[in-house]
């Protein structure tokens, strides 16, 4: 049998180059590359022979999952979302659908303290409290609802210390109160060791993401609340060993597959790093991830387009490593069903059953592009954490809003591209879909989508559609009629396309457009007819031609003028 090399002979980087630039007709290959919103540089090829492999020590925290042995035997936890916003007994229902589907841990969203305690019973009805994990997401709530759990794990004959419970008090969430973190040290320190879940602290990165925040400003923020918890349990005399184990992360997972992978593993590195600092062992300090796929990236316009953006960021987090990984159905911005939810957990399922990805520990280890990504953001990523440590560190942070002034000028930031046309999303603003769509829920609405924006336009196009009216003077219409329809499907507008022939004049009257583009030429080149029909939306400003629409450097708000929209809130980030 001939070898592999006989077969595939090995290419230098001249040859790569060579072929790269015939692809680009004689083009220098390095106009492929790239800079990330964060300003980090990505290249269109990379040398994995020039990159040198982390040393041993360093694997143990770039690359490992908290039980590898159990990662490559069972997979990653599936932790799925449940809204908890119902009944005790829809919310049983709708947990025990999903463990009989084979989750593992139950993510309970917008669950009330009412009678906490009182309704436990029947929302964990026939649910094994010591095997299935519960995941809060409580906000300012968390310290009234651990000791409602407290209590029921006892009259189950357990405790939070033994069960899969996770608490996961985060004290600088975006609306966290001034004083949870005191408030849950004060907890860590005089309950029973049973009543302490073995996740008491997470730094809630995925929240701050959907906020805005980029990759690099996500796991600065996860490093420096990590650290100020750290700090302040240390200034309580708290054992930072002791600590350090019940200390979690939630990391956002994007559909950029490279962004998810190399995200992981940034992360651990820097945790590693304050594992050091002081003076543990970090192979005995694994923190545990939690990746949940961004909502962020989310449109309630195409919405099926969601479950690929989905697959591709739980492929990144299972690549990268993640312990946990979580995907909201792909029309939960609008109301999920059994099917979409699913869907979500199924695709879990896939990846771990039918495709292997937990039998591999680190499987993107060694490869240029990922090694260098992970160098990249993790060094900015720790940059920026240093800087918020010299500003005060976390509590400063929140106290003052730096974090949300971060997470709202990268939003910003990010809506500008969206405008201008430079950041694309297929079924929005690419390939954009005719179709209607429902508006989004109550407890979604304060996520800084860049989508939201395009959408908020469609609404308004929708209740009150503008008249559009296209003129074409010339016999070939060329490639502008189909590029200004396009732009308009973006706005769920439908101009009405007319070819002039010296007649038809009155039915220019007749349409009463609210806005008028001359395809071709300009108003100065038609008939004296068309001129006068035209004159009063001349006098109005409510005509242009096709090359200054298609030139203009934000279409999108172009778009939503003709609805009488402002979109200042997305330029600002607040929105």
């Amino acid at each position: 049998m001939s070898s592999t090399h006989s077969k595939f002979p090995s290419a230098s980087r001249e040859d790569w180059h060579a072929l790269v630039s015939a692809a680009l007709k004689g083009g220098d290959p390095q106009s492929l590359d790239r800079l990330d919103e964060d300003g980090l540089a990505i290249k269109a090829l990379y040398d994995v022979a020039s990159y040198a492999l982390a040393s041993p020590d360093a694997c143990a925290i770039t690359r490992l999952p908290v039980n590898p042995a159990s990662h490559i035997a069972h997979g990653w936890d599936i932790c799925q979302p449940v809204m908890a916003n119902v009944t005790a007994k829809d919310i049983n229902r709708l947990i025990l659908d999903e463990l009989q589907d084979g989750v593992g841990t139950i993510w309970l969203q917008g669950l009330q303290n009412d009678d906490l305690a009182g309704h436990l019973p029947a929302m964990m009805q026939d649910v094994v409290f010591a095997a299935a994990g519960i995941h809060l997401d409580a906000g300012n709530d968390v310290m009234a609802q651990i000791g409602a759990f407290a209590g029921f794990a006892k009259k189950a004959d357990t405790n939070l210390a033994a069960s899969r419970f996770h608490a996961n008090i985060d004290p600088f969430a975006p609306a966290a109160d001034a004083d949870l973190l005191a408030s849950a040290l004060a907890y860590f320190m005089s309950a029973d060791a049973g009543d302490v879940p073995p996740d008491m602290f997470r730094a809630q990165g995925w929240q701050w993401h959907n906020q805005g925040m980029t990759a690099v400003q996500e796991i600065a923020y996860i490093l420096a609340s990590l650290t100020e918890i750290l700090r302040q349990g240390m200034a309580r005399d708290i054992d930072p060993a002791r600590l350090a184990k019940h200390m979690s992360a939630s990391l956002a997972l994007p559909a950029d597959l490279f962004e998810g992978i190399a995200k992981c593993r940034a992360l651990r590195r820097g945790w590693g790093g304050i594992i050091r600092a002081l003076g543990l062992d970090p192979d005995s300090h694994r923190l545990c991830i939690h990746g949940a796929v961004s909502i962020r990236m989310f449109s309630t316009v195409d919405s099926e387009v969601n479950m690929l953006r989905t697959t591709t960021a739980l492929l990144g987090g299972a690549i990268g490593g993640a312990d946990q990984l979580s995907a909201h159905a792909h029309n939960c911005l609008t109301g999920d069903d059994l099917l979409g939810r699913r869907l979500a957990r199924m695709q879990q399922h896939l990846l771990i059953d039918e495709s292997g990805l937990s039998r591999s520990l680190d499987p993107a280890g060694g490869a240029g592009f990922i090694e260098d990504r992970t160098d990249q953001l993790g060094l900015a990523a720790w940059s920026t954490f240093q800087q918020i440590e010299i500003d005060g560190g976390a509590i400063a942070a929140h106290q003052t809003g730096q974090f949300n002034t971060m997470a709202r000028r990268a939003a910003g930031q990010r809506y500008a591209r969206l405008a201008a046309g430079d950041l694309t999303l297929v079924g929005v603003n690419l390939q954009p879909d005719s179709r209607a769509f429902d508006a989004v829920l109550p407890y979604w609405q304060s996520i800084r989508r860049p989508a939201a924006a395009v959408e908020m336009v469609r609404h308004a196009a929708a209740q009150d559609p503008p008249r559009i009216l296209i003129l074409q003077q010339q016999a070939d219409p060329g490639p502008h009629l189909a590029k200004l329809r396009g732009l308009f499907a973006i706005g769920g507008m439908q101009p009405v396309h007319m070819r002039l022939d010296g007649t038809n004049a009155d039915a220019v009257d007749l349409a009463r457009p609210d806005l008028v583009i001359l395809l071709d030429g300009d108003f100065d080149s038609l008939d004296g007819a068309m001129q006068s029909a035209l004159s009063p939306l001349l006098d109005a400003g409510k005509t242009m031609t096709g090359d200054s629409l298609l030139g203009d450097a934000v279409p999108l708000e172009k778009l939503a003028s003709l609805v009488g929209l402002s979109l200042e809130p997305f330029r600002n980030g607040d929105a």
